[in-house]
């Protein structure tokens, strides 16, 4: 099965309950615990790349520091705070600007590891600057926690100090197909899926994963198409020539990834050559996904699969009162890269509070230890607990559906907030959006045989 949300979690301490009271039970002596400055890293694009990006996750490094930092004063409840009493020892975040860029983030990784002399480094992103920088930590020996990219690579390359908290691409395809499933009617022919990628690491891993799923579950993949990200204009040869071999196929759905700035590209592109898609999924930026279902005739057409859903994550009361304080503090509610970022400072932070030591080593096995249940994290996962490959096996997707000008749950089922809304398979007709356009009706295939997703775990 798909990993599932944890829609509530009774009697959860506040900050206490973001990390769990260092190990130890009855009988057991104190553990040791940290003191003085305490240095993480952050990675983040400020200039020339995806600024909104770093903006948010350097927002959300800040506001752990300070929830972490504040101590008992904090926790309502009376618990042990992370770092033991309040002033023992200080979080500091020391953020270097990335743009986006492998070559300046894997420089960026050298400089905090021997220059800072952080304990630890979080953040980077893009899935290129990941690689870049996960590699350079692991000569260095410094613990790297990355909350973003799905890359299915990032965790097969048997490095021993990167650690993945977010899904992967198996998260994302499988709860596409279940969501494929969870939407069919009785006797409905199932809907023929089409795949939009862009041709580079993340587009093609997306396209592997999940035509690997679809032809287990026997969901007719209709057409898998690449394209080279535009150039900022709308209708760019390769991205226009791939929306007309689309078309072609007249899909049920579309699947595509978006890279940062291209979701209203894409968006007018597809109108410009007069085909709206029925339905499409977005895989990658939930912002992107944004900027396309703001494009004219897209309206109700548009899901996205995302890592972070807050009105799922508001059910859970740690996450509540974070958002209120997210929003207090900078004035805008919280968004995924914010979220991640935060839960990577305090996965790493809780580590570090594990191990007792700021040492490097320390702090890498208590990662490879660590075993965060549901109500220990903001993120609508099940917790955080890593396998051999330091993937987090207890994390999880949602997909949201634009209803009028808002996203709402639709997958899981049993926390959606309202039911996937498309077209019947094999009976919708594009909307026009362009004078020059034609309507495209799409065809009929036959039905293949179900079978359950596989999982990464099964």
């Amino acid at each position: 099965m798909i990993h599932g949300f944890r829609s509530t979690v009774a009697g959860l301490a506040l900050l206490s309950a973001v990390v769990l009271a260092a190990c130890g039970s009855g009988g057991k002596a104190e553990p040791a615990r940290v003191s003085g400055e305490v240095k993480i890293g952050l990675l983040a694009p400020m200039t020339h790349g995806d600024t909104e990006t770093g903006r948010d996750a350097q927002r959300g490094a800040e506001l752990a520091s300070r929830l972490i930092n504040a101590g008992e004063s904090w926790a309502s409840d009376g618990t042990r705070d992370l770092w033991g009493p309040a002033g023992r020892a200080h979080l500091s975040v020391v953020t270097l600007d990335t743009s986006s860029d492998p070559r300046q983030t894997a420089d960026a990784t050298s400089r905090l590891a021997t220059d800072h002399g952080v304990v630890g480094i979080v953040g980077a992103f893009t899935p290129d600057a990941t690689l870049e920088a996960s590699q350079r930590a692991e000569r260095l020996r410094i613990p790297f926690v990355s909350g973003g990219p799905s890359l299915t690579a990032l965790t097969e390359r048997g490095l021993s100090w990167f650690f993945r908290i977010g899904p992967d691409a198996a998260d994302y395809g499988g709860a596409f197909l279940s969501l494929l499933r969870d939407a069919e009617q009785p006797g409905q022919e199932r809907r023929r899926v089409a795949l939009l990628y862009t041709n580079d690491a993340t587009g093609l891993d997306m396209q592997a994963t999940v035509a690997e799923f679809a032809e287990e579950t026997g969901y007719p993949i209709v057409a898998s198409v690449a394209y080279q990200p535009g150039t900022g204009q709308p209708g760019t040869g390769d991205l226009a020539a791939a929306v007309g071999a689309l078309q072609a196929t007249a899909p049920d759905i579309v699947l595509t990834n978006i890279s940062p700035g291209q979701g209203a590209i894409l968006g007018n592109t597809f109108r410009d050559g007069g085909y709206i898609p029925p339905a499409v999924v977005v895989y990658g930026d939930p912002a992107e996904a944004a900027r396309l279902a703001a494009v004219p005739e897209f309206a109700d057409r548009v899901s996205r699969q995302v890592a972070w859903s807050m009105p799922i994550a508001r059910a859970n009361p740690l996450a509540a009162r974070v958002i209120d304080r997210y929003l207090h503090d900078f004035g805008a509610p919280m968004t995924e890269n914010a979220a991640e970022a935060f839960t990577a400072m305090t996965t790493i932070a809780q580590a570090i509070d594990d191990a007792g030591s700021t040492d490097r080593e320390l702090v890498r096995s208590a990662l490879t230890a660590l075993n965060l249940p549901a109500s220990s994290t903001i993120m609508p996962w099940n917790g955080v607990h890593f396998d051999g490959t330091h993937q987090n096996t207890l994390s999880a997707t949602a997909i949201e559906q634009t209803t009028g000008t808002t996203f709402r749950t639709v997958y899981p089922r049993d926390l959606a907030t309202t039911t996937v809304k498309w077209p019947a398979p094999g009976t919708a007709v594009t909307t026009v959006g362009h004078p020059s356009s034609r309507a495209t009706s799409a065809s009929q295939s036959t039905p293949g045989t179900r079978t359950r997703t596989r999982t990464r775990n099964e």
